[in-house]
C-alpha cells in the first residue's frame, strides 16, 4: 500500500488523493456461492477556500480576525481552526507511517515475537494446524485415557515427547486440552460397545474421533477469529469517517457458515483481510479560476445522439414532443442564480447556499441559473474537477451523466476532455444544465437527453443502433434534500430517488466502469454488494474540502485505484 506521503494518485492531478486502506472480503451469497470483493478507502484534500471567502456574508469582523485573515491570507470556516486546515499537510509531510495489517503473513523475526506474545496464529487450513499438533492431540489424550494401564517408564516418556510436540500456537479451545471435556474418555466407551476390540483398533478409532473433533474446534476458532477481524475492521471503517452498515446477521458465524440450507437475506462474510493506515484514524478521522484546454476536447462518437434527438423530450409512451432549451432572460429572471439574494430573501435553506455561492460555480455572476433545488443538488465545483480528473483518464471519452441536474459534473467532464451525455427527466433542471455549460464554453460537448435515465437505458438495450459506446457512467441520484445528513447511516435503497441500487443494476448494462457520488454516510456493506454484482473492484473516496468529509465517490472498474491486492482464500 502507498505510504500516507505518496500520493496513490501521483501525476497530473489537480488535488491530492491518498490511500488510506485496502482490503478484500470473502462473502457467502443469499443462493450459498461464494463471492470475493477488493477495494481501497481513499480520500482526496480539495480546498476552496478563495471561493469560500468570496461567497460569504459581507460583515464588519473583529481586530483580531481582521488580523488573522491578514496574515494567513484565507478565510476560514465557522468553528474550524488554523490547525484544522494545516492538519492534511502535516500528515503529507510525515516520512514514516505505521501500518498494521492484520494478519500477519510474514514470518520475520519481530512480527513473529508479536504473535507470540498475542498467543495466537493465523492458520490458512485445518490441515496446516493438523499437521503441527496431530502428534499431541492424539498422543496426549491417549496418555490421559489409558495412561495408568502403561508402565511407568512408558508413560514418562510419552509425557516427554507431548511436551517437546505440542504446538507453540495451539488454538484457544485446546490451550488446556485436558480440561476439555470434548477430549475426556473419547474412546472408552468403544470399549465398553466392543470388548473384544484389540488396542490397534481403538487406536485407530482414538485418532479418526480426535481429528473430527480437532476440526469441529478449528472451525468455531476460525469463525471467531474471522468475527474478531470483521468488528476490528468496522471499528476502524468508523474511525475513517464511513459508515460500515454491516448488520449482525452478516457477520460470520459458525452456524450459518455451515448449514448450506440456510436462508440468507444480504450476503454473509467469510473471511476478510485488510490493511488500514492507523495514522489517518487516529489524527485525521472522525470529522468530517480553472485553466483547462480545450482545444482537447474530443468530438462527439459516431454513435452518439444526433443534435434533433437531443433535444427531444422521451417519455414512456414512446410520443415526442419538442422542449426549447433556449434560456429567456426576460421571462425566467427567477432561474438567474446572481439574484437569488432577493428571489430567496425568506428561505434561510436557500440562503444558506448562496452564501457559498462561488464554491458551487465560480462563474455564477456570469449568467449561471439554476432552479431551488439546483442550488442544494448541484456539486461543489472543486469536487466535480476532482471527480473528472479521475474519471477522464485511461482512454476514458465518452462519459453518461446519468442524472445531470444543472450541469455541475457534466461541465467538468467536458472541461477534462470528455465527450457527455447528459440526461436529466426535468426540462427546467436541463435548460440550466445548457445554459451552465454555455457559461463554461463546453455546450458543444455535451448532448443534452431529456429522460428518464430507466428509459434511455432500455432504449439503448433494446436498439443498439441507438447505444452510443459509453466509457464511464457518472451516478449522483436525488439523495432526498439535506434531511440525509440527519440519518446515522444513508441507504442507498431507499435513500436515493429513484432505488439507487436499482440505478447501478441499469447502469451496469451501459458500461462496467460507474463512479458513484453518494452522502458521506452511505453504508459501506451495500457499496460491497454493488462490486459483488459488477464482478468488480472498487474504491471508495472521501471528498476532504477544507479538512471537512463531505461526500464520498465509489469507483467501480477500471476507474478504481489499482494495487496488488490481498489474497484470496476462497
Amino acid at each position: 500500500m502507498a505510504s500516507s506521503s505518496e500520493s496513490a494518485g501521483e501525476g497530473d492531478y489537480q488535488w491530492p488523493w491518498y490511500q488510506m486502506g485496502h482490503f478484500g472480503i470473502n462473502f457467502i451469497q443469499t443462493d450459498g456461492s461464494k463471492a470475493f470483493v477488493e477495494g481501497d478507502f481513499s480520500r482526496a484534500y480539495i480546498k476552496d477556500y478563495e471561493l469560500l471567502r468570496a461567497s460569504k456574508r459581507p460583515r464588519e469582523a473583529k481586530p483580531e480576525e481582521q488580523l488573522q485573515a491578514t496574515m494567513s491570507g484565507i478565510s476560514l470556516e465557522q468553528n474550524e481552526t488554523a490547525e484544522d486546515c494545516d492538519s492534511n499537510e502535516k500528515l503529507l509531510e510525515e516520512k514514516d507511517s505505521a501500518y498494521e495489517v492484520l494478519p500477519k503473513w510474514t514470518s520475520d523475526k519481530k512480527k513473529s515475537k508479536k504473535k507470540k506474545q498475542k498467543g495466537r496464529y493465523n492458520y490458512h487450513s485445518f490441515n496446516e494446524y493438523w499437521d503441527v499438533s496431530y502428534f499431541w492431540l492424539t498422543q496426549l489424550t491417549w496418555l490421559n485415557d489409558f495412561g495408568d494401564q502403561m508402565t511407568e517408564d512408558n508413560r514418562k516418556e510419552l509425557t516427554k515427547k507431548c511436551d517437546e510436540m505440542k504446538p507453540i500456537y495451539p488454538i484457544d479451545q485446546h490451550e488446556n486440552l485436558l480440561e476439555n471435556v470434548d477430549y475426556q474418555n473419547i474412546t472408552k466407551k468403544m470399549i465398553e460397545n466392543n470388548p473384544e476390540a484389540t488396542y490397534e483398533e481403538i487406536y485407530s478409532e482414538h485418532c479418526e474421533l480426535i481429528k473430527k473433533q480437532a476440526e469441529i474446534d478449528y472451525h468455531v476458532f476460525q469463525t471467531k477469529s474471522v468475527t474478531r477481524r470483521c468488528k476490528d475492521m468496522i471499528a476502524r471503517v468508523k474511525r475513517l469517517g464511513y459508515a460500515p452498515g454491516f448488520e449482525d446477521n452478516q457477520l460470520p458465524s459458525f452456524y450459518n457458515l455451515e448449514d448450506q440450507n440456510l436462508k440468507r437475506e444480504k450476503p454473509v462474510i467469510r473471511d476478510v483481510r485488510y490493511t488500514i493506515d492507523d495514522l489517518y484514524a487516529k489524527k485525521f478521522c472522525g470529522a468530517g479560476d480553472e485553466k483547462t484546454d480545450e482545444s482537447t476536447a474530443s468530438t462527439s462518437d459516431s454513435n452518439s445522439l444526433t443534435e434533433s434527438q437531443s433535444q427531444m423530450e422521451l417519455v414512456p409512451n414512446g410520443s415526442k414532443s419538442e422542449i426549447r432549451f433556449n434560456f429567456d432572460p426576460e421571462t425566467e429572471q427567477h432561474l438567474v442564480a446572481s439574484n437569488a439574494e432577493k428571489l430567496y430573501a425568506n428561505d434561510p435553506e436557500i440562503s444558506k447556499y448562496y452564501y457559498q455561492r462561488y464554491r458551487l460555480f465560480s462563474r455564477l455572476d456570469e449568467g449561471i441559473i439554476m432552479d431551488r433545488e439546483g442550488w442544494f443538488s448541484v456539486t461543489p465545483e472543486a469536487i466535480a474537477e476532482h471527480i473528472a480528473d479521475r474519471v477522464v483518464r485511461n482512454n476514458v471519452s465518452v462519459v453518461v451523466d446519468a442524472f445531470t441536474g444543472v450541469g455541475g459534473n457534466a461541465i467538468q467532464f467536458a472541461l477534462r476532455g470528455a465527450h457527455v451525455i447528459a440526461i436529466d427527466m426535468d426540462p427546467v433542471r436541463l435548460k440550466c444544465a445548457r445554459e451552465n455549460a454555455r457559461v463554461y464554453g463546453v455546450e458543444n460537448y455535451i448532448d443534452f437527453i431529456c429522460a428518464d435515465f430507466f428509459d434511455v437505458a432500455a432504449t439503448w438495450a433494446v436498439d443498439k443502433k441507438l447505444a452510443p459506446k459509453v466509457d464511464a457512467v457518472f451516478l449522483s441520484p436525488p439523495w432526498g434534500g439535506p434531511s440525509y445528513l440527519k440519518a446515522k447511516e444513508f441507504d442507498l435503497a431507499t435513500g436515493c430517488c429513484p432505488n439507487g441500487v436499482d440505478i447501478f443494476d441499469v447502469s451496469l448494462k451501459i458500461s462496467p466502469n460507474i463512479a458513484y457520488f453518494l452522502p458521506r454516510n452511505t453504508k459501506v456493506s451495500q457499496l460491497t454488494e454493488l462490486a459483488i454484482k459488477a464482478k468488480s473492484r472498487m474504491e471508495i473516496e472521501q471528498s476532504s474540502l477544507n479538512s471537512k468529509i463531505k461526500t464520498i465517490t465509489v469507483y467501480y472498474g477500471k476507474l478504481a485505484y489499482h494495487e496488488k491486492s490481498p489474497k484470496n482464500d476462497n
